[in-house]
């Protein structure tokens, strides 16, 4: 058996592995199909990279965003590895037409679903040597499969068509329904190892703050901050805006990130907030997963989130370091109508199509242009899984009413008096008995003595504060 441990100095250069490593490169090095769920920052990456170098052939990581193809490929180049490569948006025409001819020089594949299915891509693709097939944010087969990115319910295919090439599925987040939909879309047919660990986040404070002027919050919180940050939006207009104000009255540097930039925009973006040449970064959900930043002090949610999913996967972009931390909601009443508002709009979408059934492909032609491009990837998504309609309504109404209920559930967390820590862990069916915790969330500690201590034992304060007060308290640098 081979040393693991010896392998992650070796190629590492770490004396020990985090929670859940080990177990999953075991699980990979013995050649059984693996599924784990890991907590955001426990180096979930190192899981494929690991066993990787172990194995002789090709990894294929399918990746849902550039901006995390991009951090990925840029630590691995870090380490020195140059046999790395990602297919996406990004690669010009003659780019790309180089990587593709030359695939077989690359040991580490980046790839989205969507370039996956381009038919000149795959046919590459069913040419490698595929020691290791791996599905990184797993839970977008669950979440965005059946939504916006109808190409991750194209993986069950595809694997099918790579003869079967040993997988791994990553992910933070996996509610039961998540994890039921990942296994019946990649290991209906066989055996996995399953791997689940808590969400706990034992470093992160969790606040929600309700306010009349959510600028106006962020700039008196701000203004006493001197550590960088992360700022959720829902919509790319505001964050456009309210990057544009805080960068009227910060001594630094505020960008503003969404997917309507550029790719080459978004790159730059990205690689100047981890260097610390932006502070804080106003970002929609297009920025984040899997991002590299270890020293990101807060996450505050200017919109309210659409789900305790997505919630804990973009506040746990915090304290990746193991250092305190924390995560604010900024709330209003009715912040849900935005969110039930997009939900509807998907929906009609989906089932506006419904009357294209029965129709042949030369009525269908006439069609097209009045069709939306998400219509126009469920068409084709249609077409490959041989016209099934019946699948398509059932799943359309059973997703719609799952979205709206996550919605609900997360104003059931807004509105919650007891410890959000406890909710969040429920929420994700973990086992977790509570134990005493100085620094945990607005309603368990909102008035109580606090020993905030770094980890060499220094006491940075020890006094009774309020929770306003531990705010503050949490970013003194």
């Amino acid at each position: 058996m081979i040393d693991t441990k010896e392998a992650l100095k070796k190629y590492f250069g770490f004396d020990s592995f985090k929670i859940g490593q080990k177990e999953t490169i075991d699980s990979i090095l013995r050649g059984a199909d693996t599924f784990t769920v890991l907590p955001t920052g426990t180096g979930k990456s190192l899981c494929y990279q690991l066993p990787s170098y172990l194995m002789s052939g090709q990894t294929v990581i399918v990746s849902p965003l550039i901006s995390l193809m991009e951090d990925q490929v840029s630590q691995l180049r870090q380490m020195g590895e140059k046999s790395v490569i990602a297919i996406n948006s990004t690669l010009d025409f003659s780019t790309k037409k180089y990587v593709l001819a030359h695939l077989k020089e690359f040991k580490f594949i980046f790839i989205s679903p969507e370039a996956l299915n381009q038919e000149e891509v795959f046919n590459v693709f069913k040419r490698l040597n595929i020691s290791l097939f791996v599905i990184d944010e797993a839970h977008c087969i669950s979440e965005w499969g059946h939504d916006f990115r109808p190409s991750y319910l194209q993986l069950k295919e595809n694997l099918n068509q790579l003869n079967q090439p040993l997988t791994l599925a990553l992910t933070a987040t996996a509610t039961e329904t998540v994890k039921k939909d990942i296994e019946q879309e990649l290991f209906a047919t066989r055996d996995f190892n399953e791997f689940i660990y808590s969400v706990n986040r034992e470093n992160i404070y969790y606040q929600v703050e309700e306010c009349e002027d959510k600028v106006e919050y962020l700039k008196q919180f701000l203004l006493t901050k001197n550590s960088p940050g992360i700022i959720y939006f829902s919509s790319k207009k505001e964050a456009e805006r309210v990057a544009m104000l805080l960068n009227e009255i910060l001594p630094y540097s505020v960008a503003f990130y969404h997917g309507d930039l550029s790719g080459a925009d978004r790159i730059k973006i990205q690689q100047q907030f981890i260097h610390d040449e932006i502070r804080i970064l106003c970002a929609t959900s297009a920025f984040g997963m899997g991002v590299n930043k270890e020293n990101i002090r807060f996450v505050i949610h200017y919109h309210l989130p659409d789900s305790l999913e997505n919630y804990v996967q973009e506040s746990g972009r915090a304290g990746r370091d193991g250092k305190q931390s924390i995560s604010i909601i900024l709330y209003q009443k009715g912040d849900e109508r935005i969110h039930y508002y997009l939900q509807d709009e998907s929906y009609h979408q989906k089932k506006d199509l419904l009357f294209l059934k029965g129709k042949t492909k030369e009525d269908l032609k006439k069609y097209d242009n009045s069709l939306t491009d998400i219509q126009k990837k469920w068409l084709n998504m249609l077409e490959k899984n041989n016209w099934n309609w019946e699948k398509f309504e059932q799943n359309l109404n059973s997703k719609q009413f799952e979205k709206r209920t996550k919605t609900q559930k997360m104003g059931f967390y807004i509105e919650n008096k007891s410890c959000r820590r406890q909710s969040i862990i429920n929420y994700f069916n973990n086992h977790y008995e509570k134990v005493s915790q100085e620094i945990c969330c607005d309603n368990c500690t909102p008035d109580k003595i606090i020993n905030f201590e770094e980890k060499d034992g220094t006491i940075l304060k020890k006094e009774p504060f309020n929770s306003k007060e531990l705010l503050k308290k949490l970013f003194l640098i």
